[in-house]
């Protein structure tokens, strides 16, 4: 009898402890995760553009996000790609990003925007 409350003692001291302590690594492994998405999050901010390079050979022409066509959604970045090469628009590396330093493509309101200027100059 002796021994089979010792054993049901212990079976209780390794129930209690055992899933308290799982509720505790469970809670600071949310904590964890809750913590790398908040540095994720504040890390992931998108660096702003300083200098825009000729778009054009005639003029340089000033992006912002102000008149984007949502009519021309369908159409894919390659396709774009190709107006603004025989608008003579440069797309490749027209735009150097000022944390970096680096210079990158435009992207598809970019590229909308100069041909609606073309366009819209033309």
């Amino acid at each position: 009898m002796e021994l089979a409350q010792y054993m049901l003692t212990g079976l209780l001291y390794i129930l209690i402890y055992g899933f308290s302590t799982l509720f505790i690594l469970q809670f600071l492994l949310e904590i964890s995760i809750a913590f790398e998405k908040h540095c994720n999050y504040t890390t992931s901010i998108k660096p702003t553009v300083s200098k825009i390079e000729n778009l054009t050979d005639q003029s340089k022409l000033r992006i912002s996000n102000k008149n984007q066509g949502s009519t021309n959604k369908h159409i894919t970045v390659q396709e774009l790609r190709k107006r603004c090469s025989k608008a003579g628009i440069k797309w490749s590396y027209a735009i150097q990003v000022s944390k970096t330093g680096k210079k990158r493509h435009l992207n598809r309101e970019e590229m909308l925007i100069a041909l609606n200027q073309i366009k819209q100059s033309a």
